[in-house]
Order: structure tokens, then C-alpha cells, then sequence
């Protein structure tokens, strides 16, 4: 019998008047799961999971389970679940194109504003793509039946921002279920009250009023953290549940260890079995060809190794088996680009070879992301550590760990985690369909006690506070860390006043800095030009609030002039997708203007050249590569740049014999020396000195600093030391400093070092530091506010 009473606040009126039916949903990153609970007091509740039936090639399927997953076989026709995962492997045989006809992982699209050009208007966005798979589980939960909940709670990730959760709401939307903005659910506290359901809580507490619980949802699709405190009222046999930080945004999940595994093992092993080499198939083939037909195979491996590990280590032989000896095996499977077919006969995994794949998913020191054009890879202790650090408490401060989310049942996982938290107890659910289910679980539990106790069950609360720059970049704080929200109560706003800088006369302008208390990550950075001229002393008065949403709004005015003011909202305050660094922001607005123009045209080729340089930034060569072939196919002709951009990036990953045609292509096309010197250095990393001085003697026109010194080294590597010196010595004669390029002056540096003079390489080296290219962030001079009121002399 579940304890619902241990919930509830007080008597309420609704426990004796009907039956009461209530749903919760986990809108899932790989899978959406619904539960129901049913309740005609005085019996107790019942909660089930219900099964949901999907259509599929071979016949109905049913599970309660239901991939998130997407497709439209012809005009009208949408399949969810399943069966439109089943189409993913073979997605040319059902003419299925992912973002035009094939959904899934969109999940991590909600709240941009990222359309999917290719795709009809009814599934253009991640919120539609999202209502769909909503109205399925919502026709199929009710069997087409006009059935009354009355709540519906909907699950979301804790770290998700404002404009996320306004997606989800948006989707809701399309299914025709309305909530409201707490009627959404973070997933980590779903996890934490299904297990309060289910577990006898006595042994987490110990006797204590409160403990300290951090909750680790490891998903197929995002890694979420949450850090809460549970009280109890020993009296009134009343748990009590506050939150206390969330990790940041992380778009990290099993589904990225299912894509390690694709690359890293199977690809490279189809490529070795068709007699391939690693280029001969390109980003884009292996990206959105092969990977989503072989993720089925590579989710088979790891899950079936998982089990076989974890029976080993119950009897305590893992520790001491030959890894490269446990292995576990999928049938053979044919792979279609377009016409052609490859083979992968024995798509195997050994244990050796998983915990290679995951150690970097669990290593404890480098938590920072990497990225290739493949894949996510990042430590699961970046998020935990995040929201430890966020709440203020160490990892031996935790009472109780709970693991949640499919991918925590990977027995190296949940190893290393109790390695983490040895201080306190972990818990977990040793059934994989339970672990899949206690989201939706909790989040129908949750539906009932707010239509119980008329109100949120977890207070929402403002993990850190905001303060706003005052003059002397001075801190003042504004809402303090773990404010209730909303703050201050819903419909109004808090106000303080803050004033011109006294000594300052006739100003014009002022910034509104407004950051987070802890880490001091900026909110807003405004310049507000003021309505009217401003002097020393002159009042500002500053209105704000956040909403139960966690949207910051606020307003500023002279108090001389109110009626002109200054009004911004920010939508995720606080909660920030974890390493979105410059370079990653421009390729998104880039690549979504592309989308926006149904993939560019051949007036685009700019974006094309900017996109592969931005990726050539990030070491992702092949996917730099393909957008450079996509533009020479909008271009329909050659280009000198276009190729010997192509060469470089071959060249970086080491395929010489690309890289050498790509450049004599290049050259076909321009008078300019760039391809041919980048071909004659192509010659010298091979070995070929002299071709390479052939090219550079009847090819280059231009006898520059560059192609000297290039040719002395080719003449050193033939062992001609005298005509190499002199050669170097026309190289610095000819040099004129001031005039040279960066590049020019890294090839006279050579130079100089190559001839030992000291001189002339820190003359050099002066001249780069002059003129580097690094670029210094350098706010302009504006003012900022001041919190006192000074004197006016």
C-alpha cells in the first residue's frame, strides 16, 4: 500500500466525493512513458504504467515503452514509437530522411529556434514533433475514449530553461492538454517520489529530521542532476521535499555511449570488412547514413554486455576475468547508401573495448566536453559535480544518491558512483523496466498531490541569486540564492532606487549589468540611452521580479521622466547549456540560416567556406570537408579556395594522396601560388624533396620568404647544408618586416632559428606579439549606476 497520507497537507475534501484520475507523462529524449493512478478513497490508490499499443511493419506492438521516434509514410500517414523506430535502420528502403520525414532525439532541440526546413509544417519544430508524440500517447492511453483527468503532469529535464519548458508547454498544446507552468515537472524529483512510493524511507533517514539527496537521472538522451533536502515531521509522519540546486543543461546520455560505440567500433570494423578506408565514405554517410542504422545494433551490444558484466560481478569473477574475453554478439547487418550495400557480419563488443568506450564517461578529473563531428563525450561527474558545487555541499555531505534513467544500470556507471557518494547511501532500481518507468511514476504521483493539496508539491526556488554591477563594479544584491519563486508574489515587483554617478554631469547613457551572485555569469549587459539628459544624483528607480518559471523581467526609469522607461526579460537567467563557446554559436546561426534558406544556394558559398573554417577551428576535418564538396556542388565548377581548402583539411587528418589531388585541382583555377606551396609541402611531410624543390623552382612565381625557406628545408632534408644556409640567407635579406604578414614572419622565424640568430627571431617574434590576432573582449566606457547617493561637490 502506497503511504499517500505522508503527502498530503492536512484533510481534504477531495478524498471522499468521487474517484479521482490523474496521468503523469515523461516526454523523453529516447523513450515517453505514461502512467496512470486511479483512486476511490477509502480504498487506496492504485498507479500503473500502461501499456501502449504501437503500430509496427510486422503488426501491433505493445509496450509501455514508446520510442521517440517519428515518421511519416506518406501524406498523412505519422507512425510513433516502435515501429517508427524499427524504419530508422533501414531508412533509404522506407524513404525516410532525417528532418524531413524521420524525427527523433529532438528532445535536445527544444527552445531553439532551429526549424526543419525539409519537413512539412505540421512537424517543423521539436514543439510539433513533441505534440505529436503526446497526442499518441494520449489517443492510445485513453483507447480513443473521451476520458476527464483531472491532472495531467508532463516531466522535464531540471536543468531545462525557460524557453525549453515554454516549447513543452507548446506541445502540450498541440495535444490538446493544458497546463500550466507547474503542472511541468523536473524529472529528477519524478525519480525521488516514485521511489518514496515504492521504499520504505526509514533507512535513508536514520532517525534525522533532514538529509541531504542528490538525485543522478542518466537518460537515454540528457544527464540531469538535481540536489535536494528531505525533512521529516517524525509527529505528523510528513515528508517534506525542497530543492536545492539543478546541474546545468547537458546534452549527454546513453545514447552518446550507443554512438562511441558505432564509431569507434563498428564503423571502423565495416569500413575493415568492405575493404574501405576511413575517408572513402564521407562525414555526412557515416554521420546520417550508417550511424542511425547501426545505433539499434550498437543499444543491443551495450545493454546485453551490460547484464552479462553485472551477472560476473555477482559472483565476484569480473575483477579477474580476460576482458578481451568477454564479448557478446548481434546478428550480421546489411547497411544501404543508396544503392550500395555493406556488409558487417559479426558486429561483436568485448569488455576490453566497452570500458576503453567508458572511460571517459566516468572519469572522475577531466570533466571538460569534448566534441568531434560524430560525438558528445563528457564525464557524468561534470553534472554532478556542477549541482554539488551549485548547493553548496560536498560529495561526502550526500545522505542518499538515487540512480535513475536506463543508462544507470551500466554496471560501471553505478560503480563509480558509489565510489563517489562512499559516504552515504545509494540507491537504485535493480529492474531496468522499473528504472525506466519511475519518471512518469513520480510525475503521476506529483499530478495527484497538486490536485490534492491545490499547489506544487516541490516549491520552485532560485538556486542562485542575481545581483545587479553597480558604480566601481560593485555588487548589489537583488534576489538572494534560494528565493522562493515567484519573487516577490505573483503579478509585482520588487523596486530599489539607484542613482547617476554624482560627480557626472549631462549623461546620456548608463549600463545595466545584472549577473548571478555565485559564479557572476552575466544576465543582461545593457547600454539604456537614457530619455533625457542626466546629471550627478539624479534618481533611477529599478523594477524586477522572476516568475515560478524562472523568467527575469525588470524595468528602469529616470524618476524625473517615468513615463520613457527601459523594460527587458531575460528567459534562462540562470541555468546555462554547459560549454556553448563562440565558435559553436556562430556555426548555429550560420547553419541555421542555411535551414532557413532550404540549404543555401550558390550565392552562399561564403557561409559554406565560414562554416568549414569555423569546424577546421574544432579539429572536425571531415564534417569541415563535406561542407566544403556541398559547395563546390552549388557552385558547379571548381575553385582555387574552395580546393585548397579541401587539401589542408585532408592533409590534417593525414590522407597525403587527397590532400595532393585536392591542391593540383586547386591550381587549375587561379593564378594564385597558395595551392601550388601548399603541394610542395605536401611533397616535403612525404619525404619527396625533390619534387618538392621542382615545384617551388618552375611553379612558384613570386621567390618569397615562404617558398625560400620551404626550399632550404627540402634541401636540408637531402643533406645539401651549404645550399640550404644559402638560401635561408636570401630569404632573411629579402625580408622587410613591417610589410610581411603574420604568416610570412612564422616562415622568417623559421628562418632565423633554422640559422641560430637570436636577434632577428626576437625582432620577429616582437613584431607577431604586436600585431596578434587575439582579439580582447574591451567594454566601451559607459557608466554604471551608483547604489549610494553621494555628495555633490
Amino acid at each position: 500500500m502506497y503511504e499517500i497520507e505522508k503527502f498530503i497537507d492536512g484533510p481534504n475534501k477531495n478524498l471522499k466525493e468521487r474517484s479521482i484520475k490523474v496521468l503523469g507523462i515523461d516526454l523523453g529524449t529516447t523513450n515517453s512513458i505514461v502512467s496512470e493512478i486511479i483512486w476511490n478513497p477509502p480504498e487506496p490508490p492504485t498507479c500503473r504504467v500502461i501499456e501502449i499499443p504501437q503500430p509496427t511493419e510486422a503488426g501491433e506492438y505493445i509496450s509501455p515503452l514508446v520510442p521517440s521516434v517519428v515518421v511519416q509514410l506518406g501524406d498523412d500517414k505519422i507512425w510513433v514509437g516502435e515501429g517508427a523506430k524499427r524504419l530508422m535502420a533501414f531508412p533509404e528502403k522506407a524513404g525516410l530522411y532525417v528532418e524531413k520525414n524521420l524525427f527523433f532525439e529532438t528532445k535536445n532541440d527544444m527552445g531553439r529556434r532551429k526549424k526543419y526546413y525539409r519537413a512539412p509544417e505540421n512537424l517543423n519544430h521539436a514543439s510539433k514533433i513533441a505534440g505529436v508524440i503526446l497526442s499518441f500517447l494520449m489517443e492510445k492511453a485513453t483507447n480513443f475514449h473521451t476520458i476527464t483527468y483531472d491532472n495531467v503532469c508532463v516531466t522535464v529535464p531540471a536543468s531545462f530553461q525557460i524557453n525549453q519548458r515554454r516549447d513543452t508547454l507548446l506541445a502540450c498544446k498541440y495535444a490538446n492538454i493544458n497546463l500550466k507552468d507547474d503542472d511541468l515537472l523536473d524529472e529528477p524529483i519524478a525519480a525521488l517520489i516514485d521511489y518514496a512510493m515504492n521504499n520504505n524511507m526509514e533507512d535513508v533517514f536514520s532517525n534525522r529530521k533532514k538529509i541531504k539527496c542528490l538525485v543522478f537521472d542518466f537518460g537515454g538522451g540528457t544527464c540531469d542532476v538535481s540536489v535536494m533536502e528531505l525533512g521529516k515531521d517524525y509527529e505528523r509522519k510528513k515528508i517534506t521535499i525542497s530543492e536545492l540546486s539543478v546541474s546545468r543543461y547537458h546534452r549527454l546520455g546513453g545514447g552518446d555511449i550507443d554512438s562511441a560505440i558505432v564509431h569507434e567500433i563498428l564503423i571502423p570494423e565495416l569500413l575493415k570488412e568492405n575493404n574501405l578506408s576511413r575517408l572513402d565514405l564521407s562525414w555526412a554517410e557515416k554521420k546520417k547514413g550508417l550511424e542511425p542504422q547501426l545505433l539499434g545494433t550498437a543499444e543491443a551490444l551495450k545493454i546485453s554486455l551490460s547484464k552479462e558484466i553485472d551477472k560476473l560481478i555477482k559472483f565476484n569473477k569480473y575483477l579477474s576475468s580476460d576482458k578481451s574475453q568477454i564479448i557478446v554478439k548481434q546478428p550480421s547487418i546489411r547497411c544501404k547508401l543508396g544503392k550500395r550495400e555493406f556488409i558487417l557480419s559479426n558486429p561483436s563488443l568485448t569488455a576490453e573495448e566497452f570500458e576503453k568506450i567508458l572511460s571517459p564517461f566516468i572519469d572522475t578529473e577531466f570533466l571538460f566536453l569534448r566534441e568531434d563531428e560524430y560525438r558528445i563525450t563528457q564525464s557524468i561527474f561534470s553534472p554532478i559535480t556542477n549541482a554539488l558545487e551549485s548547493a553548496g555541499v560536498k560529495a561526502n555531505e550526500i545522505d542518499f544518491c538515487l540512480l535513475v534513467g536506463g543508462s544507470s544500470l551500466i554496471p560501471q556507471v553505478k560503480m563509480s558512483v558509489q565510489k563517489f557518494f562512499k559516504n552515504g547511501k545509494v540507491g537504485f532500481y535493480s529492474n531496468y523496466l522499473d528504472m525506466q518507468v519511475a519518471v512518469s511514476r513520480g510525475a503521476a504521483w506529483n499530478s495527484l498531490l497538486k490536485f490534492l493539496n491545490g499547489k506544487p508539491f516541490i516549491q520552485p526556488i532560485l538556486h542562485d541569486g542575481i545581483d545587479i554591477v553597480t558604480e566601481g563594479k560593485k555588487r548589489l544584491n537583488l534576489i538572494p540564492p534560494h528565493a522562493e519563486l515567484p519573487f516577490p508574489d505573483e503579478n509585482s515587483f520588487e523596486k530599489i532606487t539607484l542613482y547617476v554617478p554624482s560627480i557626472e554631469k549631462n549623461v546620456q547613457k548608463l549600463r545595466l549589468e545584472i549577473v548571478g551572485s555565485r559564479e557572476g555569469q552575466t544576465i543582461l549587459n545593457e547600454i539604456w540611452k537614457l530619455p533625457v539628459i542626466a546629471n550627478g544624483g539624479d534618481e533611477i528607480i529599478l523594477e524586477y521580479r522572476i516568475t515560478s518559471g524562472k523568467q527575469f523581467e525588470c524595468r528602469a526609469y529616470l524618476l524625473k521622466s517615468p513615463e520613457e522607461y527601459l523594460e527587458l526579460t531575460v528567459e534562462n537567467p540562470l541555468v546555462n547549456v554547459v560549454n556553448p563557446n563562440l565558435t559553436y554559436l556562430k556555426i548555429e546561426e550560420y547553419e541555421e540560416y542555411l535551414r532557413n534558406k532550404n540549404g543555401g544556394t550558390r550565392y552562399d558559398i561564403e557561409i559554406f567556406i565560414k562554416l568549414a573554417n569555423l569546424y577546421g577551428e574544432l579539429n572536425q576535418y571531415e564534417k569541415a570537408i563535406d561542407y566544403l564538396k556541398l559547395a563546390l556542388k552549388k557552385l558547379n565548377r571548381g575553385d582555387a579556395e574552395i580546393l585548397n581548402l579541401m587539401g589542408i583539411f585532408y592533409e590534417r587528418l593525414g590522407d597525403h594522396e587527397r590532400a595532393e589531388k585536392a591542391y593540383i585541382e586547386a591550381s587549375k583555377y587561379s593564378s594564385w601560388d597558395g595551392p601550388i606551396f601548399n603541394l610542395a609541402l605536401n611533397y616535403y611531410h612525404r619525404g619527396n624533396m625533390e619534387k618538392a624543390i621542382q615545384l617551388l623552382d618552375n611553379h612558384i612565381k613570386r621567390k618569397d620568404v615562404p617558398s625560400l625557406v620551404l626550399k632550404a628545408l627540402c634541401l636540408g632534408g637531402m643533406r645539401r647544408i651549404i645550399e640550404k644556409n644559402e638560401i635561408l640567407l636570401e630569404a632573411t635579406k629579402k625580408a622587410n618586416i613591417e610589410n610581411m604578414s603574420t604568416w610570412e614572419l612564422e616562415w622568417l622565424k623559421k628562418a632565423a632559428e633554422l640559422l641560430r640568430d637570436e636577434k632577428l627571431k626576437e625582432e620577429v617574434e616582437r613584431e607577431i606579439s604586436k600585431r596578434s590576432d587575439i582579439k580582447k573582449y574591451t567594454q566601451d566606457n559607459v557608466l554604471y549606476p551608483s547604489s549610494e547617493k553621494e555628495p555633490i561637490n
